[in-house]
């Protein structure tokens, strides 16, 4: 089982030198996929190294999918720029996909201490709590019967998820992958959470909020 690790990136450079360094000389996957989306700073440079570079137009989901079209895997895996998979994952990911599962994700922890980033990842055990920097994964044949992601939406994940679920149950797998609290820290822990929600709500309801998503959830480098 080959697995392709596919990263849309976007002026990543504070945080893509470390994350491709632990993928590659802890969990030495089969492919990596680095899929720009137009950065001006030095994230081309640094990923170089460590993986297959692609160029894109930005936009996390056109850049997942133009990744999966250049991946040569039987499995991709999506990686945010700025999150570290546990010991053993990709050992993981095989291990439940030879009893049966087609897709799943990580549970997830944050790289602060923060009891309420503790508290807030917690919430990660359940599928309901289900988004991209848990990393998902699943089948090329999967993913292409879903027709991949849709990028008009303002949720990619989440709206991916929920396609996901309705042909297959995903697996959470218990070792948490770690993930940056950089927006947490750059806008306060209540703050940021109280968006996440209002957001998440107002979509759920049926409202458009991609204009709204884009200017109080703006990009965070």
């Amino acid at each position: 089982m080959k697995i392709s690790v596919i990263i849309p990136a976007l002026n990543e450079e504070k945080a893509i030198a470390r994350t491709l360094e632990d993928l590659c000389s802890r969990h030495h996957p089969d492919e990596v996929i680095l899929v720009d989306g137009g950065s001006r700073d030095q994230t081309v440079n640094l990923s170089t190294p460590w993986a297959k570079v692609i160029s894109s137009d930005k936009g996390r989901a056109h850049q997942m999918n133009t990744g999966a079209q250049s991946a040569s895997g039987d499995v991709f895996l999506f990686l945010h720029a700025d999150t570290l998979l546990p010991p053993g994952g990709l050992e993981s990911i095989r291990a439940q996909m030879a009893t049966g599962y087609q897709a799943g994700r990580f549970r997830l922890r944050f790289d602060e201490p923060k009891f309420l980033l503790q508290l807030f990842s917690s919430y990660t055990r359940f599928h309901c709590f289900s988004y991209g920097d848990q990393v998902f994964f699943v089948t090329r044949r999967l993913f292409e019967e879903l027709n991949g992601y849709s990028e008009n939406v303002p949720f990619e994940d989440v709206d991916f998820y929920k396609r996901l679920r309705q042909l297959t149950k995903p697996v959470i797998i218990r070792d948490p992958v770690t993930t940056s609290a950089r927006r947490f820290s750059a806008n306060g822990c209540l703050r940021q959470k109280w968006i996440n929600l209002y957001l998440m709500a107002l979509y759920y309801a049926g409202v458009d909020v991609l204009s709204l998503k884009k200017s109080i959830y703006p990009d965070l480098r």
